[in-house]
């Protein structure tokens, strides 16, 4: 008995631990290909990958629709927005930074 009762903590340990890698990343329903520094180009797949972009964005070059889109992303990383908003706002964003390939 006390085999099964271990046998199924861990599998709800892995089940929780798997769902919160997959809202980590919370994956993009579609891929966005921009240009970065010495314009290359990079894929952004997810809301963690759009807040990499953007942590890493020139400073010079953060302005009102940085951070608003930074409070979108950041929102999602914390559970209070969806991905599909975050790409919404990603999109806008590189867009307006005229970096979309």
């Amino acid at each position: 008995m006390e085999q099964i009762m271990e046998n199924t903590q861990q599998a709800d340990a892995a089940i929780i631990e798997a769902e919160a890698r997959r809202q980590e990343r919370m994956p993009f329903g579609r891929t966005l290909c921009i240009r970065i520094a010495d314009n290359k180009k990079r894929e952004v797949k997810s809301v963690r990958g759009a807040c990499e972009v953007l942590i890493d964005w020139p400073h010079s070059r953060r302005g009102p629709v940085y951070q608003a889109t930074m409070e979108v992303i950041q929102s999602a990383l914390s559970g209070k927005t969806s991905a599909e908003e975050s790409y919404e706002a990603f999109l806008a964003f590189a867009k307006h930074a005229d970096v979309l390939v």
